[in-house]
C-alpha cells in the first residue's frame, strides 16, 4: 500500500540528495523538472563554499581585513553539501540503485506518469535487497519514493499554471504512485525568495489554463484576469504539507545509516 502523498519544505540539491540517500527504498525514483546540465551545475554550486558579499557592502577600505578573515577561518559548504560529500561508502553504494529522471516540460513530465513503471527502469536493485529469488525487496513499511523536483516551477510561465494544470498533473503522480505502492513527495527547489513552503505555496494561480495575465502601469495594475486560489489549495486535496528542518533530520538519519 502506498504511503500518503506528501510536500517538502523547498531543499538545495545537496539536501534532496541527502535526503534520498538517508532513506531509500529501492526502486525510488527521482524526477528532476530542469535540464540535467543545470541540475549538476547547481548542485556543484551548491557543494561549494559559499562566497560573501560583504566585500561590496561594507567598501574596499574592509576588503583586506575580510580577506585575512576569510584566510584564518575559511568559509564551509552548507550542512547537507558536507554531509553528501563525506557521506559513508554505504550511502554511496545505495546512490547508484537511484532512478534519476530528467524532464524539459510539464507535458513530458505528464506522459512520463502516464506510463510509469518501475520494471522499466533499468537500474538494478541493491545486493542486499534481493531475495533468494532474486527478486527485490524492500524494507518492512518503507515505500519507495515517486519523488518530482521543481513541481511548481515546471509549471510557473506557461499556459498550465493554473489550478486546473496543477491539479491534472497532481493527479496523476499520486495516481502513478498509487498503481505501484510508491510515496509520491513534491519538493521545490530552495531559492532566496523561496525559503519556505508558505512562501510557493501562498503564490495564486488562475482556475482555468490559458488565463491571460494583466499587465498593468504599476505593479499592483497587473494580475490574473478571472478568480485565482493559493496553489496550496489545490495540492492540498492530494498532499499533506510537511515541515522539517533539513540539516538537523539528514544528520539524524545520516547516524542512523552508518
Amino acid at each position: 500500500m502506498a504511503s500518503r502523498p506528501v510536500f517538502l519544505p523547498p531543499a538545495r540539491p545537496s539536501e534532496l540528495l541527502s535526503y534520498i540517500i538517508s532513506r531509500e527504498s529501492f526502486p525510488t525514483t527521482l524526477i528532476i523538472c530542469s535540464p540535467k546540465a543545470e541540475f549538476l551545475a547547481s548542485l556543484i554550486s551548491d557543494a561549494r563554499p559559499q562566497q560573501e558579499q560583504e566585500d561590496h557592502e561594507r567598501g574596499q577600505e574592509n576588503a583586506e581585513q575580510l580577506d585575512q578573515q576569510a584566510a584564518a577561518s575559511p568559509q564551509q559548504p552548507p550542512e547537507a553539501a558536507q554531509q553528501l560529500l563525506q557521506a559513508p561508502l554505504s550511502q554511496v553504494a545505495i546512490a547508484r540503485h537511484i532512478r534519476m529522471v530528467f524532464i524539459p516540460t510539464v507535458s513530458h513530465l505528464r506522459a512520463f506518469l502516464s506510463v510509469f513503471a518501475p520494471a522499466d527502469s533499468k537500474v538494478p536493485p541493491p545486493p542486499a535487497q534481493t531475495d533468494v529469488q532474486g527478486e527485490a525487496s524492500r524494507p518492512r513499511g518503507q515505500s519507495p519514493l515517486l519523488l518530482v523536483y521543481g513541481f511548481l516551477e515546471l509549471h510557473r510561465h506557461t499556459s498550465e499554471w493554473s489550478a486546473q494544470g496543477l491539479g491534472h498533473t497532481a493527479a496523476g503522480l499520486v495516481e502513478a504512485a498509487r498503481l505501484h505502492s510508491f510515496q509520491p513527495v513534491i519538493v521545490e527547489p530552495k531559492t532566496e525568495g523561496s525559503l519556505a513552503s508558505d512562501t510557493v505555496l501562498g503564490e495564486q494561480v488562475p482556475l482555468l489554463s490559458g488565463t491571460t495575465l494583466r499587465i498593468g502601469p504599476d505593479v499592483e495594475g497587473g494580475g490574473w484576469s478571472g478568480r485565482t486560489v493559493e496553489a496550496k489549495r489545490v495540492l492540498g486535496r492530494w498532499f499533506r504539507f510537511e515541515d522539517r528542518q533539513w540539516a538537523k533530520d539528514q544528520d539524524k538519519a545520516s547516524n542512523d545509516v552508518e
